[in-house]
């Protein structure tokens, strides 16, 4: 499956298709990928992998008709979920790897990283372990637009740029040679790979600087917090109406989170802010819509104000003037706001649920794992999995537990005991109540009344007759 050859510095773009698109609490339907050279030519046959669903989710309906795939496909032609989080994993972790798609820092690496959480493997390393990193062509797309867009053709609407996948490939005649429709994995894969070759042929510079600037040390080497700065910052944060483009200026690295930048957003007028914090009682729950956190493993789009050209600033109806006056002022009170900011990050409390069975799976960010349980999770894949034993296992990290026993009852239910068997059916019953299913077959009844093409019907009535199938045990 994986290339065998002496690695050299590789891309692997891949996507997925989901029952949802909430990463934390949806599951994958499909997954694909194909590596290339740094030249962009495939250089490794693409991979294609469905993933059966465990008895304790459904997908959303919404998005079953996006992309078509039946859960026939996925119980038929899937892996279990173990199965294919081990398989990714294996594929992200081949060496010298640049792991990318579109849009995927937001979404399809969100996915990764809980599918790994769920199934014990590390949910960040695959991103930067072997020398490997991640990039994003919806980034490097949104740059092109704002920075250099000669040579492309870029849909709108009512004059505001879209930067959909497939109306940017259909408006420059990108026809992929596999022989399907958008939201299909790797029909995703291949038109992503054709707009990176695109951008690199029209604008090879730009294409060059921002693969160069992909590395996360680099970047922060740009910011020099002994000066007060001013950077163009591109990103999705400031909607396509506004040609996803503001000024921010520099404040602090986050006291908690070394790769997130406390920054101003120049886009709020300064003055507004400091009537706000004149009254102590309320610039609390005010202050965070004038501040822009800006994560530095997301390998953010930072410049230097003088490379927008005028063309761009009246292409872009950019307010230059607004921004510079703003970033004025910002200075002459630059250290009494940027105090006022740093003494709320320093004694902000996230507030987090107790851990249960219903949102562990949710929990991936409360902390990092202990040592101590990261030992006995490369133990888990050392048992037979047919015979995991909970109570060998001891823990720190409370989510730890109750992880193994969803991971369990999820991949091998038919290996539970009594006593396991009858707190999962408890656990179903309850996510799986009657006006749950109520609402549910409501919500699939009700998109068949629209127009749908055929594919779509057959894609419901077959989640219909799952849920009936399922609806016998309760």
């Amino acid at each position: 499956m994986l290339i065998k050859k002496k690695s050299q510095f590789n891309f692997l773009f891949y996507d997925y298709e989901t029952f949802g698109l909430n990463p934390i609490k949806d599951r994958i339907a499909q997954f694909a990928c194909i590596r290339t050279n740094i030249d962009l030519e495939i250089i490794d046959k693409p991979i294609i992998l469905y993933c059966k669903l465990s008895n304790d989710y459904l997908p959303k309906p919404k998005s079953m008709i996006i992309h078509n795939i039946s859960l026939d496909l996925v119980n038929f032609k899937g892996k279990t979920e173990y199965e294919f989080a081990s398989i990714i994993n294996k594929i992200f972790l081949f060496p010298n790897t640049c792991i990318l798609g579109y849009n995927n820092m937001n979404f399809d690496d969100e996915f990764s990283r809980f599918l790994f959480y769920r199934n014990f493997y590390d949910p960040y390393s695959w991103s930067w372990k072997n020398n490997n990193c991640r990039w994003d062509i919806l980034s490097l797309v949104r740059a092109c637009y704002v920075l250099r867009p000669n040579g492309i053709y870029w849909p709108k609407i009512n004059n505001i740029p879209i930067f959909n996948l497939e109306k940017i490939a259909n408006l420059n005649n990108i026809k992929n040679s596999y022989n399907k429709n958008s939201h299909d994995a790797l029909s995703d894969v291949y038109t992503t790979i054709s707009i990176t070759k695109l951008i690199k042929k029209k604008q090879p510079l730009l294409y060059e600087y921002f693969l160069k600037y992909k590395n996360k040390k680099k970047l922060i080497k740009k910011i020099d917090l002994s000066k007060i700065q001013i950077f163009i910052h591109i990103s999705s944060v400031y909607k396509n109406k506004n040609n996803n483009i503001s000024c921010i200026t520099p404040l602090f690295w986050h006291p908690k989170n070394k790769n997130i930048l406390i920054s101003y957003n120049l886009i709020n007028n300064v003055y507004n802010f400091l009537q706000i914090i004149k009254n102590t009682k309320k610039y609390e729950k005010n202050i965070f819509s004038h501040i822009q956190l800006i994560n530095f493993n997301k390998f953010p789009l930072l410049l230097k104000i003088s490379i927008l050209r005028d063309k761009d600033i009246e292409r872009l109806k950019f307010k230059i003037l607004f921004y510079i006056k703003n970033f004025i002022i910002l200075k002459k009170n630059f250290f009494k706001i940027k105090k006022i900011i740093k003494y709320i990050f320093l004694n902000f409390k996230q507030k987090y649920e107790k851990t249960n069975i219903y949102n562990v799976d949710e929990q991936l960010y409360r902390n990092f794992f202990p040592n101590q349980d990261l030992l006995q999770f490369k133990k888990i894949y050392d048992q037979k999995k047919i015979n995991i034993n909970l109570n060998k296992f001891l823990f720190k990290d409370k989510r730890s537990s109750i992880l193994l026993f969803k991971y369990k009852a999820r991949n091998f239910p038919s290996t539970l005991n009594k006593t396991e068997k009858k707190t999962w059916n408890i656990y179903i019953k309850n996510i799986f109540n009657k006006n749950f299913f109520d609402n549910y077959i409501y919500e699939i009844k009700k998109l068949l009344q629209k127009k749908l093409c055929n594919k779509q019907i057959s894609v419901l009535k077959n989640l219909l007759k799952y849920i009936k199938n399922l609806l016998k045990f309760y």
